[in-house]
């Protein structure tokens, strides 16, 4: 093949792969009123200069950010990028979860050094036997943080936390993130992302349930000073599976994340069943 065919051919190539062209972008007015703009006015400089300034989009309200190309014989706008939009927008939490969710980041920010981990017997009450998940100290922890995990979509965790020194995501300095659970668990779409997000990169999801708080999710001060502390789990996401204390569903019940509906489904039912969720909010299936 001749040099000129080949570039032709990547250019052609090129052509097929464009975004979206569009004539008409919306931008939000200052009197808060989406106003639609038509690319024949992007031949006026300082129209052009002054919509460069403006949130254009390719609807009323819609979730593609526009850019305008100034073509000398056909002036348009391109899409630039998706906006992230909120993978569980609908729901409704209760005033516990709200208490409690301040509670826990209040505990979190107060004390230094923190142990994550679980009951090996939490039917003996007088040894429980407290296993170590992991150990952090020096984390920042703030309340509704946005993490974009898929393209479009990001979720809002109840907390999450992060080193403050290292600028790292490794296994030494993984993301925590914490769920506190009362009338609403996860959408499917959102727990399905979760378990993909923990198996590529060091995130751990612990779960923090209302309903059992604190027989089976506790915090604990430092015995002593420069100690650990102790969060109590019984419950978490990490390595790609949901948790129960030092098992994975898939263990302890014939299920696999490799289906992620009937994954999904039990543990959600499971959940409720021994009370971890509160009744108010009840629906086992979800499609």
């Amino acid at each position: 093949m001749l040099p000129t065919q080949h570039n032709a051919l990547i250019i052609g190539q090129l052509k097929e792969i464009t975004l979206p062209k569009y004539e008409t972008a919306y931008y939000l007015s200052d009197f808060g009123k989406w106003e639609p703009v038509s690319y024949r006015e992007l031949s006026r400089e300082e129209r052009r200069a002054e919509l460069r300034e403006r949130d254009l989009r390719e609807k009323e309200n819609g979730e593609i950010e526009l850019g305008i190309r100034n073509h000398p014989k056909t002036p348009h706008f391109f899409e630039k990028r998706r906006i992230r939009t909120d993978i569980d927008s609908s729901a409704n939490e209760s005033k516990d979860h709200e208490k409690q969710k301040q509670m826990v980041q209040a505990f979190l920010s107060k004390y230094e050094k923190h142990n994550f981990g679980y009951c090996e017997r939490p039917w003996d009450k007088k040894d429980k036997g407290f296993d170590t998940l992991l150990k952090l100290k020096k984390y920042e922890w703030r309340t509704e943080a946005q993490f974009g995990l898929v393209y479009g979509k990001f979720i809002r965790f109840d907390i999450l936390g992060r080193s403050k020194d290292e600028i790292q995501l490794t296994d030494t300095f993984p993301l925590i993130a914490i769920e506190v659970v009362d009338t609403h668990f996860h959408s499917q779409q959102a727990f399905k992302v979760l378990l993909e997000t923990s198996k590529n990169i060091p995130l751990l999801i612990a779960y923090y349930f209302v309903p059992v708080a604190p027989q089976y999710n506790c915090v604990n001060k430092p015995e002593r000073t420069n100690a650990y502390s102790k969060i109590r789990l019984q419950s978490y996401i990490a390595d790609g599976s949901f948790w129960f204390r030092n098992d994975r569903a898939e263990e302890l019940y014939d299920i696999t994340p490799e289906n992620p509906v009937v994954y999904y489904n039990l543990i959600r039912e499971k959940l409720y069943e021994e009370g971890y969720i509160s009744l108010s909010n009840v629906s086992t299936v979800q499609p």
